[in-house]
C-alpha cells in the first residue's frame, strides 16, 4: 500500500505543477491555437490530478502538495523568461517541453522503483506518462 500512496502523491504533485505552470503562462501568448493546446493540457492534468486525489483518499493516504515557495519561485522565473523572449510562444513551448520531460523522467523512475502497483494506480501512472509524451509531441509544433 505504501508504494501506491507514494505514486499517487507523485502523480498529484506532477499534475498540480503542470496545471500551475500552464496557468502562469497562459496569458503570455496571443497565439490562439497555442492557448487552446495549453488549455487542453490543463484539462487533462486536472482530470489526472482529481483521479489521483480520489484514489489517495480511498486509501487513506496523506496528501502532499507542492511547496508554495517552489510554486511562487517557478511562477516568477517563468514569467520573467517569457517576457524577456522575442517569441513568447516558442519560449513557453520550450518551457513546457522541459517540464513534461522532467515529468516523464520522474514517472519512469517511479514506475521502475515502485514495482508492482494496484491496477488502478498503475493505469493512472501510465496515463500520466502517455499524457506527458503527448504534450511533448504537441509542443514541438510551437518551437
Amino acid at each position: 500500500m505504501g508504494n501506491e500512496i507514494s505514486m499517487l502523491n507523485s502523480i498529484r504533485r506532477t499534475t498540480q505543477m503542470g496545471c500551475y505552470g500552464i496557468e502562469v503562462v497562459l496569458d503570455e501568448t496571443v497565439n490562439r491555437k497555442f492557448r487552446n493546446a495549453l488549455r487542453e493540457q490543463h484539462k487533462e492534468y486536472e482530470e489526472i490530478f482529481e483521479e489521483a486525489d480520489r484514489l489517495l483518499n480511498e486509501r487513506g493516504g496523506k496528501v502532499r502538495d507542492i511547496n508554495p515557495f517552489t510554486k511562487y519561485g517557478s511562477a516568477v522565473s517563468s514569467v520573467l523568461r517569457v517576457r524577456a523572449s522575442a517569441d513568447p510562444t516558442a519560449k513557453i513551448a520550450e518551457m513546457m517541453l522541459q517540464g513534461n520531460t522532467r515529468g516523464m523522467i520522474k514517472s519512469l523512475n517511479n514506475i521502475r522503483t515502485m514495482g508492482m502497483l494496484e491496477p488502478k494506480v498503475a493505469t493512472l501512472s501510465r496515463r500520466l506518462l502517455q499524457t506527458e509524451q503527448a504534450n511533448i509531441d504537441q509542443m514541438k509544433e510551437f518551437l
